[in-house]
């Protein structure tokens, strides 16, 4: 255990203690240089001694550092305390998907979709960064007040684990509850064994119950191979037949009758919201075994546009209040009577404590979106308040939703700024921008990560992709584990000219070296393209100056980064010499001591956002002078 105050890796203060599991202490901690909270995960003790282990978590880990996705959490720096190695990774202040589904039982079927949509995000650029999680569960997703999902555990929580299974001496990685066959059978795995474990999680999310259970893991890793789920439409009324046959798609043993892809998966569940009642993803079951149920066709379920169905959840709801009204009053003159609490407005804990309180009972009837009612709050009650009923009767209510899903913009045709702008007035945040030849205009996006109006959540980052020529265009080098000199003459002969050094401690390459880029190698760029290169070490300069700028801020959450521009053979480059981010207001201060190799005057340049703001000369002098 780390005592809080401990310094980790010469730039982490330990905070305190804020989870433990089967291979890894996490910790908050707080980073000197920057300020920001973070999570260090610090592997146990009793590990110290397993050399392949070791040489396997840092292999992981440093995998794990190249992934960047709103929906993961971020990994930033990984490291060596007392010979246990650690991960630093972005902390985020949520809950777990297995703690809200134990609170709360089954989901509404849009909520669950939205944020398996979220899951299905992380895992496609996971996938496309050529790495397979492995243990997609409900522990391992994170929900934050907002909405927003983040996955986790992409290092050393999928190599060990108390839910591993053993078969013929082969080693099954991976809880056994959402294991894939194959992992059960200890064969290789793919991205389709991601999309199994997530289909079993949506499944569970809609039903509250697991598709296979048994009185050990072997019994319960056995029935992944050989028996069939239960669908779930059958375990749930309110999952439709698409949506069903989604997830049924999703966990076919048979790894090739999966889909294809995380994002082909997620489009499927997305048209399932649209079109309750589709086919779209149907396919021919296997027989299933005479101890499982058989799937009974479903009745078809008519569906329209949101007002008409706003309107007759309405009247429906009305109607059973009079129904029950009328029940009470004319079956029984004996019965208590009670004013009926107002409940509208009000959290759904309130209201079902309150409904408790006056003898009543409380059962949710639907859920709606809403633009004047806050998500969790009652927006409508049957019977209505002030009425009388009869002690027990059952008050039922609709829950909002919150606003309606943000759409995605139509950005195809854009230039980037008008892209940017587009995405931020619906909610949604501006992500990668890469380039490549199309037949759109040259400089103006021709390809969007997520397809025009698209039900997505607020926040969503949005990549895009600039047309541009053959001729302009060229891969980005690979820069990693290369000496910082050798790759800047690289980028000095391909002409880039934007380039950012931050220099950051590591124990997993050498003092001088490249161990992160950005953009990643083979991406498409333009010589302009910001590239920022991450080097191990921290330059002993001998001179020093105290630096402070005013900067006015328009949004909370403003990111400025502060360097001094140096020059190697005859290429300039910025040196970043601070980084931070800032909440709004008029003339905040940022204020730093920055360091030079030489002494006298030298410019220190401003960014906010990414765009150059302020330029002021300092003057450096002798350290301790």
């Amino acid at each position: 255990m780390i005592a809080p105050g401990t310094i980790v890796g010469h730039r982490y203060r330990i905070i305190d203690l804020i989870g433990t599991g089967g291979m890894a202490h996490v910790y908050r901690a707080v980073n000197l240089s920057t300020h920001k909270v973070v999570a260090i995960k610090v592997l146990k003790d009793e590990y110290r001694n397993d050399a392949e282990f070791l040489r396997r978590f840092e292999r992981e880990a440093r995998a794990v550092l190249h992934l960047s996705h709103d929906n993961i959490v971020r990994a930033f720096d990984v490291g060596d305390t007392d010979g246990l190695p650690y991960i630093v990774l972005e902390f985020v202040d949520g809950r777990t998907l297995k703690d809200i589904l134990v609170e709360n039982g089954p989901m509404p079927p849009r909520i669950a979709v939205a944020l398996v949509v979220q899951v299905l995000d992380a895992l496609g650029a996971a996938h496309a960064a050529g790495i397979i999680h492995r243990d997609v569960k409900p522990q391992n997703v994170i929900v934050m007040q907002s909405g927003k999902v983040k996955l986790m555990d992409f290092g050393i929580a999928r190599e060990v684990n108390a839910s591993t299974v053993t078969f013929s001496g082969a080693t099954v990685l991976g809880s056994v509850h959402y294991l894939s066959p194959e992992q059960a059978k200890g064969q290789p795995v793919t991205e389709g064994s991601d999309l199994y474990s997530a289909g079993i999680m949506l499944y569970e999310m809609l039903t509250g119950q697991l598709p296979f259970d048994g009185d050990s893991s072997v019994s319960i890793a056995l029935k992944h191979i050989n028996e069939n789920p239960i669908p779930p439409i059958e375990r749930n009324s309110k999952v439709t037949p698409a949506l069903n046959d989604v997830i049924l798609r999703a966990m076919n043993k048979d790894l090739n009758r999966r889909y294809a892809s995380a994002r082909d998966m997620a489009d499927h569940l997305r048209r399932a919201l649209k079109d309750p009642t589709g086919d779209f993803a149907r396919y021919a079951a296997p027989a299933a075994p005479k101890s499982q149920p058989v799937r009974k066709p479903a009745k078809k379920r008519r569906h329209g546009a949101l007002k008409i169905g706003l309107a007759v959840a309405a009247f429906v709801l009305a109607l059973i209040g009079v129904f029950l009204v009328l029940r009470d009053v004319y079956q029984s003159e004996a019965g208590s009577f009670e004013v009926v609490p107002t409940l509208v407005d009000r959290s759904l804990e309130e209201a079902r404590q309150k409904s408790e309180n006056f003898g009543f009972h409380f059962d949710i009837q639907d859920y709606e979106n809403s633009d004047t009612v806050a998500s969790g709050d009652i927006i409508l009650q049957t019977p209505d308040a002030g009425t009388k009923a009869k002690l027990g009767t059952t008050i039922y209510g609709v829950v909002s939703l919150g606003p309606s899903a943000p759409l995605v913009p139509d950005l195809i045709g854009l230039s980037p700024d008008e892209a940017k702008h587009a995405l931020a007035e619906v909610g949604l945040v501006l992500g990668s921008v890469q380039y490549r030849v199309s037949e759109v205009a040259i400089g103006y996006v021709c390809e969007q990560s997520l397809p025009a109006d698209t039900e997505t959540t607020n926040g969503q980052v949005i990549d895009i992709v600039i047309s541009a020529s053959s001729e302009t265009t060229m891969p980005m080098p690979n820069s990693m584990d290369q000496p910082l000199n050798v790759i800047l003459d690289q980028l000095r002969i391909a002409s880039f000219n934007n380039l950012f050094v931050r220099y950051a401690e590591s124990d997993i390459v050498e003092d001088g070296v490249v161990y992160l880029q950005d953009p990643l190698p083979e991406t498409q760029v333009l010589p302009e393209t910001p590239v920022t290169l991450t080097v191990c070490g921290k330059p002993e300069y001998g001179f020093e100056s105290d630096i402070a700028f005013n900067v006015d801020v328009d949004s909370s959450g403003t990111k400025v980064l502060a360097a001094i521009q140096e020059t190697y053979n005859g290429l300039a480059y910025y040196r970043i010499v601070y980084e931070g981010s800032l909440e709004k207001g008029d003339k905040v201060p940022v204020s730093f001591t920055a360091y030079s190799d030489v002494e006298g005057t030298r410019e220190v340049v401003l960014f906010s956002d990414g765009k150059l703001i302020k330029q002021q000369d300092f003057t450096f002098i002798a350290k301790g002078a």
